[in-house]
């Protein structure tokens, strides 16, 4: 097998713009999700420590663990559409409104799987869905939820019922279906188009902390909406 050590060898330099560019190739990392996202039907372009082994300083570049487990693969990015996204008419699209930390991204990509919501749209100013950080915090859930980059305008266009977590909102349960729940960024919260045209809900809670995070809220009310789905 090829061994790789050069930073100028161009498998090498294609696979690091994936990691850094957000643009049609993505790389998946560890033994584990390069196997479910095959097994998902993500084809592999090419997959480092089977096809080619880059050198132990060209590993540690590139992986964003801590400790690299020597496996990465590159992929076409996935995409969808917001034609996919609001197929569904049984459950909610989950809407994230610039939320910029991939750990939270992927974290809500996994909450939208175990309270089975439509999928995700994501708006201007969010973390990459792909990225190799919300890759991992989805523990895998990216593979089977949908995730489609809209506009704001896009979004409202479409004319669902619009939610939106927001400390100041009325606490009344969340929606269970056929309506979008946004949810805004860590540090601005909602847009102003966002919170112009949403109903603003509120979760309950004692005065002990002033709010949650966005991932803690996501969970909270999908949990809250898939029950009443289901009940």
């Amino acid at each position: 097998m090829k061994v790789i050590s050069s930073r100028q060898n161009a498998l090498y330099k294609r696979v690091r713009d994936a990691v850094r560019d957000r643009g049609e190739e993505i790389v998946v990392e560890g033994p584990k999700a390069v196997a479910d996202a095959r097994a998902a039907g993500w084809n592999a372009i090419l997959v480092v420590g089977e096809d080619v082994v880059f050198s132990d300083a060209l590993m540690n570049d590139l992986a964003d663990t801590k400790t690299s487990q020597g496996v990465l693969a590159l992929f076409e990015r996935p995409r969808a559409t917001l034609d996919q996204l609001f197929a569904r008419g049984d459950s909610v699209v989950v809407a994230l409104d610039g939320v910029q930390d991939p750990g939270n991204v992927g974290t809500i990509v996994r909450l939208a799987a175990a309270f089975d919501a439509a999928g995700v749209a994501l708006l201007p100013g969010c973390a990459d869905p792909f990225g190799p950080k919300a890759i991992r915090a989805s523990a895998g859930a990216i593979l089977s939820v949908v995730c489609a980059a809209a506009s704001r305008e896009e979004l409202l266009a479409r004319g669902w019922p619009l939610f939106a977590a927001d400390a100041r909102g009325e606490a009344v349960d969340p929606p269970a279906r056929g309506a979008v729940l946004a949810f805004g960024s860590e540090g601005g919260g909602l847009s102003d188009e966002i919170a112009r045209a949403a109903r603003k809900i509120a979760i309950p809670m004692s005065g002990r902390v002033e709010s949650l995070n966005v991932a803690a809220s996501a969970a909270i009310l999908l949990a809250r909406s898939y029950a009443l789905r289901v009940s």
